[in-house]
């Protein structure tokens, strides 16, 4: 029998409902073990609407499997293929009661719109896109989730967001947001998304007034929906021109004057760590603009560090962090005297007595305040400086943790030791401490893995320094030279004992 006969009876059966549902399964077990060709040909002449026809049913067991068998046939076929010959029955799919049968037409949507020409084309067909807008509105997260993804790809293109932009899809847009609050908050993610890729995007957007709206819910009574405003307002304003929006429109002195009211202490509780770490987003690309601007908020990050909140204490942690990891952001900190000075000594205070996940975070901004992108005189000043800090005995606090039986401490603790074996003085230190590159050059003393690739991390970096005498230069050379997961063997180990 030929394909085309095949497909001919196939095709027959699907027109008799109780033959409908072994009839799928006979195609889902054909298109399994069919070559690609067979597949391509079998795909081209079934009648697919037929097996459209088969998601008009209540047994979901049915809808299931006609969705995995379209999703079979339509993978075969070139892009745009499918969302021209069946773009009505695709448009009704994403109508469907059933979560698989919006996500089965959602992904074939989003496959073919890859092509430059295909997204054009549907740009032309609204009711589709109208379609995949309504979408947004699914109580599955899943659904909405992959229409936000589709119209995303859309809206990055100009003909896609003209599209709609267009009064047939702004409209039903509109409609959407008005289902309830967690839909109006993806249709902002979606804003933003298209947004935050071009000043170009961010006008014509801010014309529709969803922008404006945006802004509007920082007013919300509603902390949890403030906070979900504030995350998506820091990947905007990592951009230069959302920056100078936020800017402009007074948000950055609105989000600080959330957490600066002390008669509302619960409301400060839920929206400081959302709106720190917007802050340590913005302070890592313009440091010293942000010092300038809002002094108040370097020193509330500074005094956060002794408020004994643990989730304060953190967010605090990881935007000192995100803020001194560049030299920039290590400048402006630095301009601050003795705060940071304070700071820091405050963290080593800390230390002993945080827990685990938070000591961790403690370590990894030490780790970022010490490190250094380009090795300059003031930096190395500054960064010497800050180690100093770290109390009478600096490496003694860094040794206790690289030594911690406990693995996330130790990588934490090697890799804060890493940083300072970075720096010329901090070579010196390593050197000055009695022991310690005999515990580095112990290749017993670590069992994980990510642990010896930072051990060989340190000594590479101590390997071509100009502080060792020949006979330490050596042994760190031949150490990177075996490489970090070397093993001595039994032979190696016993001639050394005779000699």
């Amino acid at each position: 029998m030929s394909h085309k006969e095949w497909c001919a009876e196939t095709s027959a059966k699907l027109l008799q409902e109780e033959q409908r549902f072994p009839t799928l399964n006979e195609i889902k077990d054909y298109m399994i073990t069919a070559s690609p060709s067979e597949a391509t040909k079998v795909a081209n002449n079934l009648e697919l609407p037929l097996i459209f026809d088969c998601l008009n049913d209540s047994n979901k067991e049915q809808v299931e499997l006609a969705c995995e068998v379209l999703t079979m046939c339509m993978n075969q076929m070139t892009l745009g293929e499918s969302t021209m010959k069946y773009d009505t029955p695709l448009e009704r799919a994403l109508n469907h009661p059933f979560t698989e049968v919006k996500l089965m037409a959602l992904k074939e949507i989003e496959r073919n719109i890859r092509r430059e020409e295909v997204l054009t084309d549907m740009c032309k067909k609204h009711t589709l896109l109208v379609g995949v807008v309504r979408c947004l509105g699914d109580d599955d997260v899943g659904v909405a989730k992959k229409a936000i993804d589709i119209l995303t790809i859309v809206g990055l293109t100009a003909s896609g967001l003209n599209a709609i932009l267009s009064n047939q899809v702004i409209e039903p847009l509109q409609e959407v947001m008005a289902i309830s609050e967690v839909v109006r908050l993806r249709v902002y993610e979606l804003v933003i998304n298209i947004a935050k890729e071009s000043e170009t995007n961010f006008h014509a957007l801010e014309s529709t007034g969803i922008i404006n709206q945006i802004l509007e819910e920082l007013n919300n009574s509603d902390v949890l929906l403030r906070m979900n405003i504030v995350e998506l307002l820091t990947h905007f304003g990592l951009t230069r021109h959302g920056y100078r929006f936020l800017e402009s429109s007074g948000v950055l002195t609105k989000l600080f004057s959330l957490i600066d009211v002390p008669n509302d202490l619960l409301n400060v509780q839920l929206c400081e760590p959302g709106i720190l770490k917007f802050f340590g987003n913005m302070a890592h690309k313009k440091p010293i603009e942000m010092l300038s601007k809002y002094p108040k908020l370097f020193d509330r990050v500074f005094s956060n560090l002794e408020s004994g909140d643990l989730t304060v204490i953190g967010v605090s942690l990881d935007t000192l962090g995100i803020i001194g990891s560049t030299n920039e952001g290590k400048c402006a900190l630095s301009s601050t005297g003795n705060k940071i000075t304070y700071a820091i000594k405050t963290i080593v205070k800390l230390l002993p007595s945080l827990p685990t996940e938070v000591r961790v975070r403690a370590l990894n901004c030490l780790e970022s305040l010490i490190r250094v992108a380009e090795r300059k005189n003031d930096m190395l000043q500054i960064t010497r400086k800050w180690y100093q800090a770290f109390g009478d005995e600096p490496m003694e606090v860094i040794l206790r943790y690289a030594k911690n039986p406990f693995s996330e401490i130790k990588l934490a603790g090697l890799d804060l030791l890493h940083a300072v074996a970075s720096h010329q003085w901090g070579q010196e230190e390593i050197k000055n401490t009695p022991g310690l590159i005999e515990y580095l050059l112990d290749r017993n003393q670590e069992r994980i893995k990510e642990a010896k690739e930072l051990k060989y991390e340190i000594i590479k970096e101590m390997s071509t320094s100009i502080l060792f005498d020949q006979n330490t230069l050596l042994r760190l050379q031949e150490y990177v030279k075996e490489g970090p997961f070397y093993v001595r063997g039994v032979t190696e180990v016993a001639f050394e004992g005779n000699d």
